[in-house]
């Protein structure tokens, strides 16, 4: 009897520890691509790469997530970690100097902590640049507690405008990056035994470049520090920052406990240009939807990693995290987001819990009135290929598992049937990222061999027809008989001439 009752004992204790509730602590670089990182770079490569062993260190107890991608600048990629959902929903599609930031209806992480009664203790710390406003972060992004730089780019590392909860101080002189890592880790102090989620948004290594102070960055203590300098070799400043960042990113994780904190470390884009290390083309980095521009370094370490230690090759959208992050706090999308909500993100958990890769697209868009037509556009892979689509309608089609860094674009020669089958299959999946209703058919009608499809039409929409003799996702090709319609008909009708064969299946898409 005695014996059964400790085993009782012993599983209520399990079930009981189990259900307490974990923190969360996100922590994001600005302007990190995974060049820049020698977890997914090599030196071998002519790269020279800053030492980051404290963020290395997320490893032993986590996941490195080798296919990553972000949005090629950073407003965009913040809104999508904070709602969910693609910029085509938001609207944010660059940073938001130029174009529109989140607005109050935004249905952000922090209203879905709420929402869920989750009970966990919410701050954000650092760069915020999603909406304009000193109580933007709580208005617009729901944070209770907030204390950064509230613009895309700090002033100056040590003479800068520092915001808490709506209340802007100018000239505060506190080394940006070490007052964030402060701030963090006093009000992670403060919380004692309650469970808390973070979201910690470092400004490092974003313009502008310069030397941090020395004992944060001792490999690079004998730069000079001068204008001209960094002008001359900017990337060793970047690699500087990058130290530094890392120095005080292993200051806040010394006091977090580990074994008890999800902690999901990120970029939110490429690397600048002018610091974007080889082999990666010169021109290539922040900006662009090439993968310079989007491909980043994302970690997840923690008590939901099953066989640590290790690298995982599924796809990871932004969108992700919202969902993860969720799931971490122990509640759902389901449970924590209203249902007339669209969330994009799908949780990365089966991925941490198990060592599958999950079958998954990486989508990553740039657009707004600041971006040329021939830089605006979007991009979609799937396992081996890529293709952009940019709005001045040229498009680029990249074989990434034999060409990893887009030398040659394979539609300026013929395709091979498997890249033509993938090509469509692409082109088909794209037509899903965006806002627009799907078509709506209004008849469909068999002729011999002729398959006549009717959509109502909506102005300046390119309508085409697909074809598929089964539904696996490479069989699908377009018909010949696409049309513009800008004016006077109602309906649209699009015709298969040659619809043999047992038996077919269609599709209509509709496009600006």
């Amino acid at each position: 009897m005695k014996r059964l009752l400790s085993i009782f004992l012993l599983l209520l204790f399990a079930i009981t520890a189990s259900a307490a509730k974990q923190n969360i602590l996100l922590l994001i670089a600005d302007d990190y691509g995974v060049d820049s990182s020698s977890l997914y770079n090599s030196t071998n490569s002519g790269a020279k790469l800053p030492p980051t062993p404290n963020i290395a260190s997320l490893v032993t107890n986590g996941v490195v997530f080798s296919r990553a991608y972000a949005n090629p600048v950073c407003s965009p990629t913040r809104a999508c970690l904070l709602t969910g959902q693609f910029g085509f929903r938001t609207g944010v599609g660059d940073v938001i100097d130029f174009g529109p930031g989140l607005t109050t209806s935004a249905f952000t992480l922090p209203r879905a902590f709420t929402n869920a009664a989750t009970g966990y203790a919410l701050a954000q710390f650092g760069k915020w640049h999603l909406a304009s406003g000193a109580a933007s972060p709580k208005n617009v992004g729901g944070w209770t507690n907030y204390a950064g730089n509230l613009l895309g780019a700090i002033a100056n590392y040590t003479n800068w405008t520092k915001t808490v909860n709506g209340t802007s101080t100018a000239n505060y002189t506190n080394y940006a990056t070490t007052d964030l890592v402060n701030d963090t880790t006093n009000w992670i102090a403060a919380r004692g035994t309650n469970a808390w989620f973070v979201w910690a948004a470092f400004n490092a290594p974003h313009t502008p470049l310069h030397l941090p102070p020395t004992n944060l960055c001792p490999h690079y203590a004998t730069l000079s520090g001068t204008a001209s300098d960094i002008n001359a070799h900017p990337e060793n400043y970047y690699d500087a920052m990058m130290e530094a960042l890392d120095t005080e990113i292993g200051r806040l994780l010394a006091t977090v406990n580990r074994t008890n904190t999800h902690i999901i470390f990120l970029g939110d884009n490429g690397t600048p240009n002018n610091t974007l290390q080889p082999p990666f083309p010169a021109t290539r980095g922040k900006d662009t939807l090439y993968e310079g521009g989007t491909h980043v370094p994302f970690i997840i370490s923690g008590p939901a990693v099953a066989s640590p230690n290790r690298t995982n090759d599924t796809f990871v959208n932004m969108v992700d995290v919202f969902a993860t992050i969720l799931e971490m706090a122990g509640t759902s999308v389901a449970a924590a987001v209203p249902t007339n909500v669209p969330i994009d993100g799908q949780s990365l958990l089966p991925a941490l819990q198990t060592t599958n890769v999950l079958t998954r697209y990486a989508f990553s868009e740039i657009f707004g009135t600041n971006v040329s037509a021939n830089a605006s556009g979007h991009a979609l892979h799937n396992s081996q290929f890529k293709l952009i689509e940019f709005l001045d309608k040229h498009e680029e089609f990249y074989d990434l598992k034999n060409d990893p860094y887009e030398a040659v674009n394979l539609l300026t020669n013929g395709l091979t049937a498997a890249a033509q089958s993938n090509f469509f299959s692409l082109q088909l999946k794209l037509a899903g990222y965006s806002p627009l209703a799907a078509p709506v058919i209004t008849g469909v009608g068999k002729t011999n061999l002729q398959f006549t499809a009717t959509v109502a039409r909506a102005t300046n929409l390119t309508y085409s027809l697909w074809r598929a003799a089964t539904f696996d996702e490479l069989a699908w090709s377009p018909q010949t008989n696409a049309l513009v319609v800008t004016n006077g008909a109602a309906s649209v009708s699009l015709t298969d001439t040659n619809a043999g064969g047992a038996q077919n299946f269609y599709r209509v898409v509709g496009a600006p």
